[in-house]
């Protein structure tokens, strides 16, 4: 992985698919592997807290079918809308301000091609689109993102800095 040391991957917390983590600028943050799916950092500035949240899917669709359920529970960091719900209060409970929180975006990768399916129709586009449309709703802007393309990326987010870094294999690295 693009010049991190073992070390620097020991020390980081792992966000995995339909998960996120919080965190005040003690560990980096990192989520491996976003192909369709999209990677949110949220940031509070002020105080170094943030978060990261790994989404699959769009939208949680109540009395659907639901891969997720675990004793009733719904994994709700699996969605954009409720993560995004969720993640902002998670942030707000460690300590974070509302009303600072600002967030950068990465991954919708349109990782399969079908003939006939335009890309803003796939998977990716719609995972892209309603977390633009959740945080807007929110009133949280949205700093810088990188998304669409055709490679997965690894995300590191950085809460003592704010600085979200962009790993693709092949490419130099991204600094959000």
């Amino acid at each position: 992985m693009s010049n991190l040391t073992l070390q620097e991957l020991n020390s980081m917390i792992a966000v995995g698919m339909g998960d996120y983590k919080v965190t005040n600028g003690v560990n980096k943050l990192i989520t491996r592997d976003l192909g369709s799916c999209v990677g949110i950092a949220m940031w509070d500035s002020n105080t170094r807290i943030g978060g990261l949240l790994h989404i699959m899917l769009p939208q949680y669709i109540p009395n659907g079918f639901d891969d997720t359920m675990h004793h009733g529970m719904v994994n709700s960091a699996k969605y954009a809308d409720a993560g995004l719900d969720e993640l902002v209060r998670a942030l707000v409970h460690r300590g974070a301000d509302r009303r600072r929180l600002m967030a950068k975006i990465a991954g919708g990768a349109h990782m399969i091609s079908c003939i006939g399916d335009s890309e803003r129709s796939d998977i990716s586009a719609k995972n892209v689109e309603a977390v633009r449309k959740k945080l807007q709703e929110l009133q949280i802007p949205i700093l810088a993102e990188e998304v669409g393309g055709h490679h997965p990326r690894t995300l590191v987010f950085d809460t003592t800095t704010g600085i979200l870094r962009i790993i693709t294999a092949g490419m130099e690295d991204r600094m959000l």
